[in-house]
């Protein structure tokens, strides 16, 4: 068997620990766990990291990356076809979710033990997030602004928590919360902001 270069060896460890953040979270790593299930020496994974604070940061770092790279994916698409913005917009983060949910548990679905990176991160992607529902809201994409009644700013947020719980439901039990029944939901909501506007204004 042809030995691992370094970047491989960092991909194996790195891949040892989100397995294990996943199933038990941050507080469950320990370079003893990680070189077990790695199956190489506790040596391999210091020399690698220099110890557990930078494996988890390099780990948080990595994952952000890819989670970071789907969002953004996300944010590039225009809805097609008769879908609201909005609900198209989940469709893409549900698809982006599911091709590595791992990653995106870790950080909709933070364990507690976590290094501070992982918080910083966090509040980065809702950020982003954040800006993109304003883009939705102001009718970036089909020129149809999202009725928004007498907050804006509310409704904003309130969009914003919809959208991170309905894919929570769906990373966390799939069987249950599967992306048609969540998205049928989300395009119920989005339609119904429609028609209360068009009441209000009638």
């Amino acid at each position: 068997m042809a030995r691992m270069s370094a970047e491989q060896r960092r991909d194996q460890i790195l891949d040892a620990t989100r397995a294990i953040v996943d199933a038990e979270g941050f507080a469950a790593v320990t370079i003893g766990r990680v070189a077990e299930a790695a199956g190489i020496t506790r040596t391999l994974v210091y020399h690698q990291f220099q110890g557990l604070p930078g494996l988890l940061t390099a780990l948080v770092d990595r994952e952000a990356e890819r989670a970071m790279a789907g969002l953004s994916k996300v944010i590039a698409q225009r809805p097609s076809g008769d879908r609201d913005p909005f609900t198209a917009a989940l469709a893409g983060l549900i698809e982006a979710a599911s091709a590595d949910p791992a990653t995106w548990r870790m950080f909709l679905m933070p364990s507690e033990g976590g290094p501070p990176e992982l918080y910083e991160r966090i509040e980065q992607g809702r950020a982003v997030g954040r800006a993109r529902i304003i883009e939705l809201v102001k009718g970036a994409d089909d020129g149809n602004p999202v009725p928004t009644g007498p907050d804006p700013e509310l409704t904003i947020h309130l969009l914003h928590m919809v959208g991170d719980e309905l894919l929570r439901l769906h990373l966390r039990d799939p069987d249950t919360y599967p992306a048609e029944r969540v998205l049928a939901q989300c395009e119920h909501m989005a339609d119904h902001l429609h028609t209360t506007a068009h009441v209000a204004d009638s």
